[in-house]
């Protein structure tokens, strides 16, 4: 099996993981996943142009669905981001809120 198809297969496994642990609201450890798939990224960049084979076909396919996976994590993850940020930002106006009530 060609090296660049074993770096796509991770990069789909990582993605699928990526998927569950976004499902359960863990984006810390999604990002995590994420610097991971980058350097599988940079590697398969950095072979592709070496290992044109035949079996491109298969590679083009897991490409295609790396991607689709790629921008399902990324909706989820901004979505936990944003949930993150309603979370910071209703902490600050309650700290803000308490803090005056101290005051007066």
């Amino acid at each position: 099996m060609n090296y660049n198809f074993q770096l796509l297969k991770i990069l789909k496994s990582n993605l699928e993981k990526m998927q569950t642990y976004l499902s359960y609201g863990d984006g810390e450890s999604a990002v995590k996943i994420s610097f991971q798939n980058e350097r599988i990224l940079h590697l398969f960049e950095s072979t592709k142009v070496k290992n044109q084979t035949n079996s491109q076909k298969n590679i083009r396919d897991l490409v295609d669905t790396c991607m689709y996976l790629q921008e399902e994590n990324d909706l989820k993850l901004r979505s936990i981001t944003d949930d993150y940020k309603n979370e910071l930002n209703t902490y600050s106006i309650k700290r803000q809120i308490i803090m005056h009530l101290k005051n007066t």
